[in-house]
């Protein structure tokens, strides 16, 4: 079922219910096709940029961007699958995966080279703002690379957050699949994320992930050099929205808190 038809049949359902006087549904606007970039260092002292225009699509739906690397731009993510979203709120997420498995993801990437993605152009039915603090990225690895680490099959995934408060309502483990904070900026070797909403009323998230990050907490190997790491098949970043009143009120109310368990 693709967006237009579930935004068709929740407004529907709304109306038999009798909730038409509620407040309106986030949604995206699927006319407005987002933009995706991915870019890193290379050993050679040069960039990769990939970039494209993606619609709204599932991950089953991903595009070849350039190298190694296909991408995707979706609703919904992590937040919401694990019931921390707030519930006038929408997800919306950027990914990327492996072309080929067999090969690196980041072509002639350096140790200390970090990847920067930026998703622009989203735009809403609404008058929205991007929640600060829910970035979140979402790493997945190969079943059979963790196997062979011996990694439980509990931590195939690993979660980078960018609150250091933010635990997904209490359902992922800081120390054993999650790194809490670790896009917060705060730190030497954390990531950065920010959130905008631009002139023109769309969203935008750029992120910087130090390649380091993309190793799992749990990984045997001691250091984070390219090719010494199980890399992961998959991650993608997102981030939650609300309706502009909504933040608004959230902000007023005072130092803004993420939902709780």
């Amino acid at each position: 079922m693709n967006i237009v038809v579930c935004a068709f049949v929740l407004l529907f359902a709304a109306s038999t219910l009798g909730l038409q006087d509620s407040p309106p549904l986030l949604l995206v606007d699927t006319e407005k096709v987002p933009h995706a970039s991915i870019a890193w260092a290379k050993a050679d002292g040069k960039m990769a940029k990939y970039e494209k225009d993606l619609p709204y699509a599932s991950d089953a739906e991903r595009v070849a961007m350039g190298a190694n690397v296909e991408g995707f731009v979706a609703v919904g993510g992590a937040r919401l699958a694990k019931g921390a979203g707030h519930p006038r709120g929408a997800v919306v997420r950027v990914g990327f995966y492996k072309l080929d498995p067999t090969r690196a993801f980041f072509d002639q990437i350096t140790a200390d080279s970090a990847i920067e993605v930026t998703l622009s152009g989203v735009v809403m039915n609404q008058p929205a703002l991007p929640r600060r603090g829910t970035v979140v990225a979402h790493v997945k690895y190969a079943l059979e690379a963790m196997k062979s680490c011996q990694i439980s099959s509990d931590a195939f995934n690993l979660f980078l957050t960018s609150a250091a408060s933010d635990t997904l309502n209490g359902r992922i483990r800081p120390g054993y699949d999650t790194r809490l904070g670790a896009l917060s900026g705060s730190v030497k070797g954390d990531g950065v994320t920010e959130l905008v909403r631009e002139a023109d009323g769309s969203i935008t998230m750029r992120a910087r992930v130090p390649y380091a990050l993309f190793k799992h907490i749990l990984d045997p190997w001691q250091r984070a050099i390219p090719g010494t790491f199980i890399e992961p098949q998959h991650f993608h970043l997102e981030f939650e929205i609300l309706p502009e009143a909504v933040a608004l009120e959230l902000e007023a109310a005072g130092p803004e808190t993420l939902p709780r368990d």
